[in-house]
């Protein structure tokens, strides 16, 4: 958002600061090109997206904006103008990221990834799981999970053509020899019992959802969340925006106390997003120890690959491969 450094009482300064408030609205909102959702996706990995398809952080897409201000300060006086990003402006680049990510994830038919998860269910958090992810968006919603540590072994298939609409689960290691897969109700308790969401909203594109949901209700609720936009860090050697996200009380987000979360510059996709919960008691703890405890989820997604192109086979009850 620009702000003024000093005020001024003549009509003409008036003026050129009502250009500025309107560039700076330019500069969080259109500068974003919704092309990726429909861009060419016949890349093999990632990393062949071209820079010219994503929308700039404000500071690099001001520039434009920076030179015609410049060639009116040359032709007028008028008072200088600093490019800042405050809380709300940080929320709302962020959805535009996120907004724009799900459009361009929603467009993939088919993808793997590696996707780390560790999760607070009934007050004890969870080991970090490490899964292999293979997603199908295209002709159906379909998702295929195997462990890579814990159970390892154990594998997870759900694929909404089924007529039963139930996710088939096989163990690993010996009982996943022996045992058959065990069918489940994705929404019933024993599912739940071991994730904090159905596999109904497994990968990416259920993510970056979940995540826009409650940026609307920041934006909506206008108060209540400090926003700060940090430095730019590097997950998975790819280049990422990061955003924390605090709350004052469970009025604004009964869920979450505090959010981090890292959206890969290119893709705006989350790549890393760690969530803490409120505490009932947090007197006396310093904030390292009151995140420890109150660390309730922290994903992140690897070794994305959009170009995979995955057959029905590998999202099917029948494979063999599978024994299910």
């Amino acid at each position: 958002m620009l702000r003024r450094r000093s005020s001024v009482s003549s009509g003409k300064p008036n003026f050129f600061a009502l250009c500025l408030s309107a560039a700076s609205v330019a500069v969080i909102c259109g500068s974003f090109d919704p092309a990726p959702a429909g861009e060419d996706l016949s890349f093999v990995t990632v990393s062949s997206r071209t820079a010219g398809d994503v929308p700039l952080p404000p500071e690099a897409a001001a520039g434009h904006a920076s030179q015609i201000l410049n060639n009116a300060a040359a032709i007028s006086p008028v008072p200088m103008y600093k490019m800042t990003m405050d809380s709300s402006d940080a929320i709302t680049f962020s959805l535009l990221l996120l907004q724009d990510g799900a459009r361009f994830v929603g467009n993939i038919d088919t993808y793997t990834v590696l996707f780390n998860k560790q999760e607070r269910i009934g007050g004890d958090l969870s080991d970090v799981q490490t899964i292999d992810l293979k997603v199908r968006h295209q002709p159906s919603f379909s998702v295929y999970m195997k462990w890579q540590n814990g159970d390892k072994g154990r594998q997870l298939l759900y694929n909404e053509d089924y007529e039963d609409k139930k996710m088939v689960v096989k163990l690993g290691g010996l009982k996943g020899r022996i045992l058959p897969g065990i069918k489940l109700d994705p929404h019933g308790p024993e599912a739940m019992a071991a994730a904090r969401y159905p596999v109904t909203e497994a990968g990416i594109l259920g993510m970056v959802k979940q995540i826009i949901v409650h940026r609307q209700n920041d934006l909506k609720h206008g108060q209540g969340v400090t926003c700060v936009r940090l430095p730019n860090q590097v997950f998975d050697e790819r280049d990422c925006y990061c955003f924390r996200y605090e709350y004052q009380s469970q009025e604004f987000n009964s869920q979450y106390r505090k959010s981090t979360i890292l959206i890969d510059s290119r893709y705006h996709i989350p790549l890393n997003v760690i969530n803490h919960t409120w505490a009932k008691e947090a007197d006396g703890l310093t904030p390292e120890q009151l995140d420890e405890l109150t660390l309730i989820e922290n994903y992140s997604f690897s070794h994305v690959d959009f170009g995979r192109e995955l057959v029905a086979e590998e999202f099917s009850r029948e494979n063999k491969a599978y024994r299910m």
